[in-house]
């Protein structure tokens, strides 16, 4: 048999269903464990209006228990004439079983009384009541509500409850409202309720959809019918529609019936940007723009309305006075950052503060164009150094434009925007895709200016940041810093930069003020190493091999995918296994001693495994001389690596005929120097490999 639990509630902002959803299956599989009711599935589903959950195959009643139920001491069991004392008399009658059934446990604290108590199931039908209850008051929103007397917190307005077993409603209450079997049509078309015979989800859903009024009560099925709806109606003007991917699901989660609703607008708001015309129809307006098979934009939208209705027209014209509102809006904004333009901008980040203690966004734009300027010159970019100083010191300056503080997601794109009319043209992408890339794997910033601006910017947030001891904790990250450098390393990685994260931080902190009080910097190494961690992971590397290489912060970072992949390819390698063992059995060696000289005394070898060793050492030494990792390809770090196969066999002779730790001191002192020089060599050359 099928249980059933309905919400009906007022309106739900559309941010608040997910999560709702969710909340109530993990909410419905704690309760059914708690009562030990076992189940087959849970599915939750629904919309706006009515919060639901199916739980499929409950069992009729919930399972049978044995617990041991501690009690009094041991020795006050029974008194001296054998007989059952009163403490344990009573504690057996508390536990509705016989005296005699009372046992000894011996425990960490000596031995005690113990009851083995079998608490009965309980029907289901009984439990369901609380469970149903439980289910509703316990959903948590972002924000409440609070409406009636009780004082429940809630999203919204609770008006309806189903509480179905089977066939039978099950009777509670909450915040006044009490359970039934009535589900309600859409809002408009009266309140008319609509009886749910039986606790079943294809039942359910199939009654709402038949309704003379249909509603899509599975979300999967609403959002087919929503692409299906808008995607027929672009192709009805021959063009397709932008069908966002946020705007879908968002619009999942504001109608029961999604109908669209088609218009146009008049074409002087073309000559708005594309992504602010976008920007108004998708984040303010909830619309989808309509293109043409070339991807530009055509003077139509395409609304969405929930069911369907005789009057469209009056509809679509009632979407299209505020859609025209809107974009007249825009306009107005737009034009008037027109007759500014960004060298005014710029001077109004005097009055916009960074960080609390680290200046405004003037001094910021300074710091990274600063930055920016020295990436040119460390990466042979000095061809770019004009435009990427216009580029760098104007990147922020839209912050303060009357469409970027109406719609703070186009910053960046609105500094391009501005930056091209007013002729900084070769600047233009730069600001445009300042602050890309947007996510942990989306698109980098497309020309060289725009990557070494966009890399000042990451590096001076992140610093200015961890400077006033602002870093991200847990989920908390309020300021993108793991994004800001998700894009820094990856800019550094895949674009192939020259330049170690080392040198970038400490270039960006000298920037800041004298005086400033560091809090953090020092966490930020270690935060950037996570980042990288998880690129390399992305990009098909084990990140543990990345543990090895202790100067990852110091190397540019293609060199540090070089290295990685390279010990990638050796370190499964019979010789280079044997290697590795005896490199951790000098370090394990090593550990113990006192202290290590570097000078090895030749004349005091007393065997030939020592002398080997030694050979081996000058060997490898004279390979890797001259080796720099900082320009080093993987091929040149295979070299290297293949050199450390030389030490396999005069580091077992060595093991196996020498003693390291004798009695004389010299002696002692010199084996210990020889293996030092072993232990530099595969730990420091390339990497630690005994991290491997």
């Amino acid at each position: 048999m099928n249980a059933l639990l309905e919400i009906g509630v007022e309106h739900l902002p559309a941010r608040f269903m997910e999560p709702a959803l969710k909340q109530l299956e993990t909410l419905a599989a704690s309760l059914l464990a708690e009562k030990r009711i076992t189940y087959g599935a849970i599915h939750s589903f629904g919309t706006y209006r009515r919060l639901l959950v199916e739980i499929v195959d409950i069992a009729d009643k919930s399972a049978d228990v044995q617990k041991e139920v501690k009690g009094p001491p041991a020795k006050l069991l029974k008194d001296a004439n054998g007989n059952f004392t009163p403490q344990s008399a009573g504690f057996a009658q508390k536990n509705g079983i016989a005296p005699e059934k009372l046992t000894i446990v011996e425990t960490d604290k000596g031995p005690f009384i113990y009851a083995k108590v079998k608490i009965k199931g309980e029907k289901t039908v009984k439990l369901l009541p609380e469970i149903f209850t439980r289910l509703v008051t316990g959903l948590e929103f972002a924000k409440n509500m609070v409406w009636e007397e009780s004082g429940l917190r809630y999203g919204r307005p609770i008006r309806s409850l189903i509480g179905l077993y089977g066939e039978k409603v099950i009777k509670f209450t909450v915040a006044g409202v009490q359970s039934n079997r009535n589900t309600y049509p859409l809002s408009s078309f009266g309140r008319k309720p609509i009886k749910v015979a039986k606790a079943d989800k294809a039942y359910y859903a199939e009654l709402l959809r038949n309704q003379p009024q249909p509603i899509l009560v599975l979300p999967e099925e609403r959002r087919e019918a929503l692409i299906k709806t808008v995607s027929a109606e672009a192709k009805s003007r021959g063009y397709q529609a932008d069908l966002d991917e946020n705007l879908i699901n968002e619009t999942v989660w504001f109608t029961e019936h999604p109908v669209a609703v088609g218009g146009d607008f008049e074409i002087k708001f073309l000559t708005l940007p594309k992504e602010l015309i976008t920007t108004v129809l998708k984040k303010q307006i909830k619309m989808f723009p309509v293109m043409n098979q070339k991807g530009e934009l055509q003077p139509y939208f395409i609304a969405v309305r929930d069911g369907i209705s005789v009057n469209q027209n009056e509809v679509r014209d009632g979407f299209k006075k505020v859609m025209s509102a809107r974009l007249a809006d825009a306009v107005f904004f737009f034009e008037n950052d027109k007759k500014d333009g960004l060298d005014v901008f710029k001077e109004k980040l005097k009055t916009i503060q960074f960080l609390e203690g680290l200046g405004s966004m003037y001094e910021k734009s300074s710091r990274t164009q600063a930055l920016a300027l020295w990436l040119c010159e460390k990466t042979g970019k000095s061809a770019l150094k004009e435009t990427v100083s216009y580029a760098a010191s104007h990147a922020y300056a839209d912050l303060a434009s009357h469409v970027v503080y109406e719609f703070p997601e186009l910053q960046g794109y609105m500094g391009g925007q501005y930056a091209a009319l007013e002729g900084h043209k070769d600047a233009a992408k730069a600001l445009e895709e300042f602050y890309f890339p947007l996510t942990s794997t989306s698109q980098l910033p497309s020309d060289e200016a725009g990557l070494l601006v966009s890399l000042a910017g990451k590096i001076d947030t992140l610093v200015g940041n961890f400077i006033i001891g602002q870093i991200p904790t847990g989920s908390e990250d309020p300021f993108a810093l793991r994004r800001q450098a998700f894009g820094a390393v990856r800019i550094l990685l895949e674009k192939g930069l020259p330049v170690s994260l080392k040198d970038l931080v400490e270039k960006s902190a000298a920037l800041y003020p004298a005086g400033t009080v560091d809090k953090g910097l020092k966490e930020l190494p270690g935060f950037l190493f996570q980042r990288l961690a998880l690129v390399l992971e992305q990009r098909g590397h084990d990140v543990h091999t990345l543990e090895a290489i202790s100067n990852w912060y110091e190397l540019p970072l293609t060199q540090v995918e070089a290295l990685v992949s390279a010990l990638e390819a050796v370190k499964t390698g019979a010789e280079f296994t044997a290697v590795l063992e005896a490199a951790k059995r000098v370090c394990n060696i090593l550990k113990k001693a006192d202290a290590v000289t570097n000078q090895v005394n030749e004349s005091l070898f007393e065997t030939t495994a020592e002398k080997a060793l030694f050979a081996t050492v000058q060997q490898v030494t004279k390979a890797v001389a001259g080796f720099s990792p900082l320009t080093a390809k993987k091929e040149d770090f295979l070299k290297v690596l293949k050199t450390f196969d030389a030490f396999k066999a005069p580091l077992e002779t060595f093991f196996k005929d020498v003693m390291v730790n004798v009695d004389n001191a010299a002696l002692k002192a010199n084996r210990l120097a020889l293996l030092g020089q072993v232990r530099r060599l595969l730990t420091q050359t390339v990497a630690d490999i005994t991290r491997l």
